[in-house]
């Protein structure tokens, strides 16, 4: 049912397309449909966050490697979400144009968010210089990390720059400063 959601936001807009249009380019039943969703905002909502989800991300266990070989598997990690971003790009705009685009900005918050904390414990515990050691201060810092992060992501998946290395280059150099890059001596 995602590809015929797909292909239904080819040619239109998430807030436009109806249970009907959905189940029948699907070959699914409306039974079927509402038996697991409420609405087509819903599906695709939790579609989305759930394929978000699957994406290889780094786990790190803060004894391994220096801060610069943690720091390249966190741009990694960053480049496979927007890897993903850019081949499921429809959907995302379908999602961050629609009615539910503040819903969808909070599910993906929320996933980044809790990537995003267990990063800055990681940096707290190889006492990286700067990097927050209270646990109300590693909370912001996720929270401004991921709310930034989803922020570019939006901007990045409704323009036309295809260029998943530039971006994810980009993204990284907007992290807090004292946050190691691959690159740091």
């Amino acid at each position: 049912m995602v590809d015929a959601l797909s292909r239904l936001l080819a040619t239109t807009a998430l807030d436009e397309i109806s249970v009907t249009a959905l189940c029948r380019e699907a070959g699914v039943h409306r039974t079927t449909f509402y038996g697991h969703n409420e609405s087509v905002q819903d599906f695709a909502i939790e579609q989305y966050g759930y394929e978000f989800d699957t994406i290889s991300i780094v786990d790190v266990d803060p004894s391994e490697g220096d801060p610069q070989q943690v720091a390249a598997r966190y741009e990694e990690s960053l480049h496979a979400l927007l890897e993903h971003v850019a081949s499921e790009r429809t959907g995302y705009r379908g999602l961050l144009t629609s009615r539910s685009r503040w819903l969808f900005h909070s599910v993906l918050d929320v996933r980044i968010r809790h990537r995003a904390l267990l990063a800055v414990q990681v940096w707290a515990e190889r006492g990286v210089p700067g990097a927050p050691s209270d646990p109300g201060a590693q909370e912001e810092a996720a929270a401004y990390i991921a709310g930034g992060l989803v922020g570019a992501m939006e901007t990045w998946a409704l323009g036309d720059d295809d260029d998943i290395a530039a971006a994810t280059a980009r993204f990284t150099a907007l992290l807090p400063s004292w946050w190691p890059h691959p690159t740091d001596d």
